[in-house]
């Protein structure tokens, strides 16, 4: 059975990569509406449609925006969750009776020491 710790660490790896992923989609699709209005709006020749257009484009970058910072909290949510577990700082752990990281590196090098 691996380390728990190595496991919380490999679960919050992949947290990550799906929350970057998913900005990564955001912005894709954002890219993609910008594209597809831009195509458009040489076609129109009604200022009513045009402003309808620009309002809906505003709409979405706000939309999008919001969202992208969201995705990017909780990345940096997690970050910091990383940054407690590497550093013994990750109280829940704690609670759960697992050593920190930097006591597991601390015995290993006492370990070490010892054979030599």
């Amino acid at each position: 059975m691996p380390d728990p710790t190595v496991e919380q660490l490999s679960q919050l790896r992949d947290e990550l990569r799906a929350e970057i992923s998913e900005a990564h989609g955001t912005l894709k699709d954002l890219r993609r509406e910008i594209k597809t209005a831009r195509e458009l709006v040489p076609l129109l020749t009604d200022e009513l449609f045009t402003a309808e257009v620009k309002k809906q484009v505003d709409a979405l970058g706000t939309a999008t925006e919001a969202a992208m910072d969201q995705a990017v909290q909780r990345v940096f949510t997690k970050f910091d969750e990383l940054q407690a577990l590497v550093t013994g700082e990750d109280r829940q752990s704690r609670r759960k009776g697992q050593t920190s990281i930097p006591d597991l590196l601390r015995a290993r090098a006492a370990i070490e020491a010892d054979r030599d």
